[in-house]
């Protein structure tokens, strides 16, 4: 019982501090008078990554390899199947916006690169770097985007600004909240990792397990939640493109942090290679395939992509 109230306690607080620091970064973004596309496609995108970014970190440092791994591969499997699919019976998932075009080819590269190095059985220092190296590549690709005018400007200050409810507006109250965020993403990073490790070993599963299902959807709940929202305001383009910016965030940014600041090489477990990374590249081949080909995901192949991660979930645990 306990376990369970210190794992929600932390699904909790990593979701209160992310949330804050979100929106005190977007208000301290507005005052200093920044492009709301620019803040979208940067602070938002970033910020909805914060909750992977802190439990793969620091599982990383504690030596939880498979907490660290686990919670990336997991989140990005939900964010294809449970997240999409979920979007995709609520409306149609369709997008005629061609800038995703270079937002699926990121995707597709680093999701393969990310296996390729992790095939070996160990991920290193050295190719934590080159990930890393990404990321300032995927930002300046959705800065130049954001400039070029080539993303809907209404739809992205009604689509991810907006979205952020409640921005403070005095200058005190904006560093309350960047603080208050600061102090409680680690805080519930802490008490997840704990109670993941506990449940763990109480379930009799590895800890790669929990991290790729329980901790994976506990941190992927910002994007399921604002693309659930995007999905009744019928802004399907910014969805689509939340999830797979979100995505590509994961393996650059939280993936790779996580292997350049751990102490070791982070071990990669045999589920990785068998489960796990195959159905992460299968799903996002098939979410490329839709995206590319302009085709729509309908209700019936959502409710088919929550059933398959319902069964890739049920088999980690049946096998681990």
């Amino acid at each position: 019982m306990v376990t369970a109230v210190e794992l929600l306690a932390g699904i909790v607080y990593l979701l209160m501090g992310g949330d804050l620091l979100v929106r005190g970064s977007v208000a301290l973004a507005r005052r200093w008078h920044l492009s709301p596309m620019l803040v979208g496609a940067t602070v938002v995108a970033v910020g909805t990554s914060a909750p992977e970014l802190f439990v793969s970190v620091q599982s990383a440092l504690g030596g939880h390899a498979g907490l660290a791994i686990g919670n990336v591969v997991g989140s990005n499997v939900a964010n294809l199947l449970l997240v999409i699919g979920s979007l995709a019976i609520v409306c149609p998932v369709e997008s005629d916006d061609r800038t995703q075009v270079g937002d699926i080819a990121a995707l597709l590269v680093t999701s393969a690169a990310f296996v390729l190095f992790a095939w070996s059985g160990g991920l290193v220092f050295s190719e934590g770097l080159i990930l890393l190296a990404g990321l300032p590549l995927f930002i300046a690709h959705k800065v130049r985007h954001a400039r070029r005018g080539l993303l809907d400007r209404e739809a992205v200050r009604e689509g991810r600004i907006d979205w952020v409810l409640g921005l403070p507006s005095r200058t005190w109250l904006i560093v309350v909240f960047l603080l208050v965020g600061a102090v409680w993403l680690p805080l519930g990073a802490n008490l997840l990792i704990g109670a993941a490790t506990v449940a763990a070993e109480r379930l009799g599963v590895s800890e790669a397990v929990i991290g790729a299902t329980m901790v994976a959807v506990g941190t992927s709940l910002p994007e399921l939640a604002t693309v659930l929202v995007a999905g009744v305001r019928r802004q399907v383009d910014i969805a689509l493109g939340n999830v797979i910016g979100s995505n590509v965030f994961n393996v650059v940014a939280v993936m790779a942090t996580a292997i350049v600041l751990s102490p070791g090489p982070l071990e990669v477990g045999e589920q990785f290679r068998v489960i796990d990374f195959p159905v992460m590249l299968v799903a996002s081949l098939v979410v490329a395939f839709y995206a590319v080909r302009g085709r729509a995901i309908r209700r019936g192949t959502g409710i088919v992509a929550v059933i398959a991660y319902a069964a890739y979930a049920i088999t980690l645990f049946v096998v681990g």
